[in-house]
């Protein structure tokens, strides 16, 4: 019976560890917390927090990889809807980019935690973005774009840069919707 109840609230403490370090990082920044901090916000001993991630850096390689899952649902959703290609591809990009800048919008370390997450999760998001090329390429040879794929990677680089600059999720849709439109529009057959 206590084994049974340990192994139902294993999943939900995990979640309240990977809650409780996304909290603090964007709170005080990944340097700044320590697998200490982490367990007192979880509410969690710290053996215990150690049973489930063997150091700091694996905590936040499965907080990252979390939310990886998160962007990646955000792209896809919005690249099903129906609509024209552009619609489609700039909606996709516009609610993935909104997704990263709502994880990280009013914490002073955004800066940090962007530029980190190449480092702690680098595959995952190398796997995130070729996905994300391969369905825009995909819809773009879809809507009869001769050149699918350097139209695919110019698209991402430019929104990219979109996303990356933006001050706040509202700037992030029209600014992109205008990058797409202007790229993509005149390569439409």
């Amino acid at each position: 019976m206590l084994i049974e109840k340990a192994r139902r609230q294993a999943p939900e403490r995990r979640q309240s560890i990977l809650e409780a370090a996304r909290f603090l990082a964007l709170r005080h920044g990944l340097r700044a917390v320590t697998m200490e901090a982490i367990a007192r916000e979880a509410h969690v001993a710290k053996p215990t927090l150690y049973g489930y991630f063997p150091d700091k850096t694996a905590v936040y390689e499965a907080v990252m990889e979390e939310l990886v899952v998160q962007f990646r649902a955000a792209f896809d959703t919005a690249l099903a809807q129906p609509g024209d290609v552009v619609e489609r591809v700039a909606g996709a990009l516009a609610d993935k980019h909104k997704t990263i800048v709502r994880v990280l919008e009013g914490s002073p370390h955004a800066d940090e935690l962007y530029d980190e997450h190449s480092r702690l999760a680098a595959e995952q998001f190398r796997r995130l973005e070729a996905h994300v090329e391969t369905e825009v390429e995909r819809a773009l040879q879809g809507a009869g774009v001769a050149r699918p794929r350097p139209l695919a990677q110019l698209v991402l680089a430019a929104t990219y840069g979109v996303g990356r600059k933006a001050r706040n999720v509202a700037e992030i849709g029209p600014a992109i919707r205008l990058v797409t439109e202007r790229l993509v529009r005149p390569e439409l057959a």
